[in-house]
């Protein structure tokens, strides 16, 4: 469970955890998300101590901040958390900075980055205020006039955060995934036999299964970590069952891996379904300490439930030592390397666009189709420009026949 905590008491922020515990986490959020939100929020503290005023009192108040502040605030939260501390710290120490720019600071934080922390800045004063509003009911006059100052409170931060837009992904933004010789490539040197193979024997097949699970299901890492043994069924063709397990009290990460998608069973190829139960019974079970954890994946050292900082190191060895394989080689590719995949398949079998987007957005576990949509609007980006190609190609021979 994430907190907020000032460095000088070390005693998380009252206000802060009321608005994770109450407001965020029983929308059922993950910890990681969490963490992210409260990093936005900080922002919101780092301006007050900049600025030296107490933003919870004056959302107790009923003061709130004016239209000055609050365009202050929302440039404060277009700042890098260097430039952010840098100030608080001249404050503290009542010195005007003279640095002008550039190579001394982090850049500025991006579009998406600023609208984030004021969703999360807005988000925390409406619930905060709503809180400090409900005791005000017994005294209609004060309730009314907390109100009408809150609403407008509201409507200013709605005033700067709303301006800034989501970005549009366009065709040239679609994720992509590797390319199909670089597909090749990893599948053949993970083999734990292959001589290519960079890794110690001991840690060949594990690393093996993680690159496949990868691959033939298109799983992100925190799902791929968060799987227990029970999760497994094994058959002619076995299944994993994804799922969404907040706070799990037999993870032992500090770091805790999140599945942010939807709760699904996962249909395994039979060899696929091979490898996880050769896994399972020849090689997990005679890791030292491995029966202490129910996850799939361990480290063979202690038998520990793998970090997702360790699986990146696996990418990083692989892109590091093995020739053929891109730079661009990490977990999440892997994920869009499926849905490549998936698409040429369901281009092979002539599947609609909308049957494909229902299956892939019920494969991938999201909750809604907009992903799914991204990659079918890359399908037809390929297959017009196939088309287009093909027609270019028809001209230039008729043209030339024709000289």
């Amino acid at each position: 469970m994430p907190f907020l905590v000032p460095a000088a008491t070390g005693v998380p922020f009252e206000a802060p955890t009321f608005w994770v515990m109450a407001s965020r986490r029983p929308q059922g959020r993950q910890p990681n998300t969490l963490s992210n939100e409260l990093r936005c929020l900080m922002y919101l503290y780092l301006w007050g101590d900049a600025r030296g005023v107490d933003v919870v009192e004056r959302i107790r108040e009923g003061v709130f901040f004016s239209l000055t502040e609050t365009l202050d605030i929302a440039n404060y939260c277009g700042r890098s958390m260097v430039e952010a501390i840098r100030q608080v710290e001249e404050r503290s120490l009542n010195v005007v900075s003279r640095r002008k720019s550039g190579k001394a600071l982090a850049k500025a934080a991006r579009s998406l980055e600023k609208r984030n922390r004021l969703s999360a800045v807005r988000s925390f004063i409406e619930f905060t205020s709503a809180d400090v509003l409900s005791t005000l009911s017994r005294w209609p006059q004060r309730w009314q006039q907390y109100s009408a100052v809150r609403a407008h409170q509201l409507e200013l931060i709605d005033g700067q955060f709303l301006k800034i837009s989501k970005p549009n992904r366009d065709e040239t933004s679609l994720p992509e995934g590797l390319d199909p010789a670089a597909v090749k490539r990893l599948r053949e040197v993970i083999e734990p036999d292959h001589p290519d193979n960079p890794f110690m024997p001991k840690v060949r097949f594990r690393n093996y299964l993680i690159v496949r699970l990868l691959l033939d299901l298109g799983m992100r890492r925190g799902e791929m970590l968060g799987i227990k043994i029970a999760d497994f069924v094994p058959a002619s063709r076995g299944t994993i069952t994804i799922h969404r397990r907040p706070n799990d009290r037999d993870d032992p990460r500090r770091n805790k891996p999140a599945s942010k998608t939807a709760a699904r069973v996962l249909e395994l190829s039979g060899r696929l379904t091979e490898i996880v139960h050769e896994w399972i019974v020849g090689h997990r079970r005679h890791i030292p300490g491995a029966r202490r954890n129910p996850y799939l994946i361990v480290s063979t050292r202690d038998g520990a439930p793998m970090s997702e900082s360790n699986v990146n190191k696996i990418m990083e060895t692989l892109r590091d030592r093995v020739e053929g394989l891109p730079k661009e080689l990490a977990p999440h590719p892997l994920r869009h390397t499926w849905n490549d995949n998936f698409s040429d398949l369901m281009d092979e079998n002539k599947v609609s666009a909308e049957n494909e987007i229902k299956w892939r957005k019920r494969l991938m576990g999201w909750r809604n189709e907009n992903s799914a949509a991204s990659y079918v609007r890359r399908t037809v980006r390929r297959r017009s420009n196939e088309a287009f190609a093909e027609l270019q190609d028809k001209f230039a021979i008729g043209t030339k026949e024709q000289a």
